[in-house]
């Protein structure tokens, strides 16, 4: 609205052409990118001040988190770089990605790499040593499973590779052209029979539009800004207004060579949904300090991760709720107004990834209340001395996900980024933990790879 005001005839002059570069170029940096394609086609002068570097490197750098972007390497500027990537920008900005891979998923990080100018995703996975086992001070029938886990990314095998090489140029005007709903990967070199990747966009389904049979990803447990269906080929967007930033879709499939003059032979497809997160849901707060990513003991079944949600509370926290006692000072009463404020509410640990027992998107165990209404006692143990115990759900089921059920538990919170769930009825203590997802953004910091061993 502004620059057409600014462009609209008054005195045979252009108000905006007459201000000098510097606040051209300020103006300029408050535009979208979609702004600034169209912003291109109105003149020579306000084309040179669109395709200005510092504007598209700002819009690069927006989708980058983790990596500080200083060159538009293997592309001559920052324009031609974001376009050559356009519209796949939000795989790196939104950063963690769970897919509808069978019963167990995947977590996948993606993240942008500037040595080589290519968006790229990994698996996250998570290994740990061999548990050992002790009683339980308290109960000696019960058992605590050590956990002591190491998370990396799968970097020999790579979900998602975007080469600018393999990237549609911009083309058309201020519509930005047709959009590549489907996109090949680069994988690295082909072999004659070879598994072969493409990443297709996703159309957002909203709860208005939604069919109570309908199949979705991510599915109704995790909060989402939106969601989509499982793969169907009338579903997907037909316009740049369509494409979701929430999800996104890859198709694999295998070629068998059928000699040297052959066609080859179509193998094995599958397409898997990959949703994301909305980062307020892994973004601890002062109030809702366990929130995040974490990831847990499964026993037999291993590492799997979580999503910690702590949703808001439908009221705001009163601290004139909260009266000081006679016997308690100053210091004394607002610590205790400070804890009544972080113990609220209900925390929920669900599935990113799953196991034949209890799938992907499930919940593994809800607290419905971590304040003085779930409260159980504070631990007085060696093990774990001062951690608050509050009342628990814990979710189990035979294989296929069948007959589940919740029993009896016990949330032990040991600290922000430690807790504990002792499975009552199982006679059992198995531990989560919080997962740095941040570390993993920048491939300058990935470990070097090992080249050999020396005897």
């Amino acid at each position: 609205m502004f620059i057409a005001a600014c462009l609209a005839p008054a005195n045979s002059e252009y108000m905006l052409l007459s201000l000098p570069a510097e606040i051209i170029d300020c103006i300029v940096s408050f535009l979208k990118p979609l702004d600034l394609v169209s912003l291109s086609h109105t003149c020579h002068q306000l084309s040179s001040h669109s395709k200005s570097d510092l504007a598209w490197q700002r819009h690069v750098q927006n989708n980058v988190p983790g990596v500080k972007i200083t060159s538009p390497y293997p592309c001559a500027t920052f324009r031609e770089l974001y376009l050559r990537h356009d519209p796949h920008w939000f795989l790196p900005k939104y950063k963690i990605w769970f897919s509808d891979y069978f019963l167990t998923g995947k977590v996948i990080i993606a993240r942008y790499d500037p040595r080589r100018g290519c968006i790229e995703a990994y698996r996250l996975l998570a290994e740990r040593p061999l548990p050992t086992f002790d009683p339980w001070e308290v109960d000696e029938d019960v058992v605590i499973h050590s956990f002591d886990p190491k998370c990396r990314l799968h970097l020999d095998q790579p979900i998602i590779h975007l080469d600018v090489q393999s990237a549609d140029k911009f083309t058309g005007r201020g519509d930005w052209g047709s959009i590549p709903t489907e996109t090949p990967m680069t994988m690295g070199a082909r072999s004659p029979n070879s598994v072969f990747s493409n990443l297709l966009l996703a159309k957002p389904t909203y709860s208005e539009t939604m069919e109570p049979d309908m199949q979705l990803w991510p599915p109704l447990t995790i909060p989402a800004r939106h969601r989509v269906r499982h793969i169907c080929e009338e579903h997907k967007p037909q316009n740049r207004l369509e494409i979701s930033d929430q999800a996104f879709r890859i198709r694999r499939w295998m070629e068998m060579s059928a000699g040297q003059n052959g066609s080859g032979v179509h193998l094995g497809e599958e397409v898997y949904t990959y949703a994301t997160l909305d980062p307020k849901l892994y973004t601890p707060t002062e109030e809702k300090p366990w929130r995040g990513i974490w990831v847990g003991d499964f026993s037999g079944h291993g590492c799997e991760f979580l999503l910690i949600n702590q949703p808001d509370n439908e009221t705001p926290f009163d601290e004139a709720s909260v009266v000081q006692r006679e016997d308690e000072t100053h210091e004394e009463w607002e610590a205790r107004k400070k804890e009544e404020k972080v113990y609220r509410g209900v925390l929920e640990g669900i599935k990113l990834t799953g196991d034949p027992n209890v799938p992907r998107g499930e919940y593994t165990f809800i607290a419905d209340d971590i304040s003085s209404k779930g409260y159980i006692r504070t631990a007085t143990d060696q093990r774990f001395k001062g951690a608050r115990i509050v009342k628990s759900r814990g979710h189990i089921a035979a294989r296929m996900f069948r007959n589940d059920k919740y029993i009896e538990g016990q949330l032990i919170m040991i600290s922000h980024n430690r807790l504990a769930q002792y499975w009552v009825g199982f006679g059992h203590i198995n531990f989560y933990e919080r997962v740095d997802i941040d570390k993993f953004l920048s491939p300058y910091d990935d470990p070097l790879p090992i080249i050999g061993q020396t005897a």
